[in-house]
């Protein structure tokens, strides 16, 4: 799965204070989908942005995929990639 989520948030900067969280699943940067780009071509997405960034997110707690993981790891579920 083609997926960025958001590692670490430093507490007190832009990002924080925008209310984003580690474990959001980035879905646009300023408009642009990332699906089927690469983790380089979505840094370089952010990095080419100006003096705004807009991203657009799944927040953790509303991400079904996340969810259903989690349901499955917590029953002592073993998950295999096929």
């Amino acid at each position: 799965m083609d997926t960025i989520f958001v590692k670490q948030v430093k507490e007190g900067s832009p990002a924080f204070e925008a209310g984003l969280c580690t474990g959001d699943r980035i879905i646009k940067v300023n408009g642009e989908s990332v699906i089927g780009k690469t983790y380089s071509q979505v840094i370089t997405l952010i990095q080419n942005s100006d003096c705004m960034l807009e991203l657009s997110v799944m927040p953790k707690d509303e991400d079904i995929l996340q969810l259903v993981s989690f349901v499955f790891l917590k029953m002592g579920t073993k998950l295999s990639s096929r």
